[in-house]
């Protein structure tokens, strides 16, 4: 029996369809709007000096996400991915992780990150339940990778993505956003550099 201001899943709902009435597994949960990146293509830093980010108290805390996973989960959700801005600034984001993979119904866990602060998490977020991990990366050559991400360090999102495969995330893939003139001439360097390796660009 809920109780009184709590909200109660579905009991034998059905799947919810998207207009072709193919059921929807997938549930993208964004856990902030910050970043530590500017990218020219998302976050350029011209339009967000200054800009005002949501305070603590307007994001939804862990206890609320669970609850609302709680409520998919009965719809037909089993994967769920973790984004932002970068989800790796939210603290204690294992926590969530463990809270989340433990719920009935769900199967998977997944995270979407810029990898600069992968590395010191990876091991934790892996124990805590994550199964996979996906990174933005768009060029091996630092300094365009640098122009590209609004001044991020390319060393960093490399070890993030070296400690994650180590710690046993997979199949840990690659997103690449392709710029014509600005990175299209390093996109097969960055294909060659993961060829062999698991990870899928």
């Amino acid at each position: 029996m809920p109780q009184p201001g709590s909200i109660a899943a579905p009991s034998g709902a059905d799947p919810v369809r998207d207009p072709r009435l193919r059921p929807l597994h997938d549930l993208r949960i964004s856990v902030t709007d910050r970043c530590n990146f500017r990218c020219r293509y998302c976050m350029p830093r011209e339009q967000f000096e200054g800009h005002r980010f949501l305070p603590a108290t307007e994001q939804l805390d862990f206890e609320e996400i669970v609850r609302l996973v709680r409520l998919f989960a009965p719809l037909g959700v089993r994967k769920l991915r973790l984004t932002g801005g970068e989800p790796l600034l939210r603290p204690h984001l294992a926590d969530l992780v463990r809270a989340l993979a433990a719920l009935a119904g769900v199967e998977d866990v997944a995270l979407t990150t810029n990898g600069a602060l992968l590395a010191r998490h990876a091991a934790e977020l892996r124990a805590a339940g994550l199964r996979r991990v996906t990174v933005s990366l768009n060029s091996l050559d630092p300094e365009i990778f640098a122009r590209m991400s609004g001044g991020g360090r390319l060393g960093e999102t490399l070890e993030g993505i070296a400690e994650a495969r180590r710690a046993g995330l997979a199949p840990l893939k690659i997103n690449a956003v392709v710029e014509r003139g600005v990175n299209d001439q390093t996109v097969v360097e960055l294909v060659e550099h993961f060829r062999g390796s698991g990870t899928v660009v």
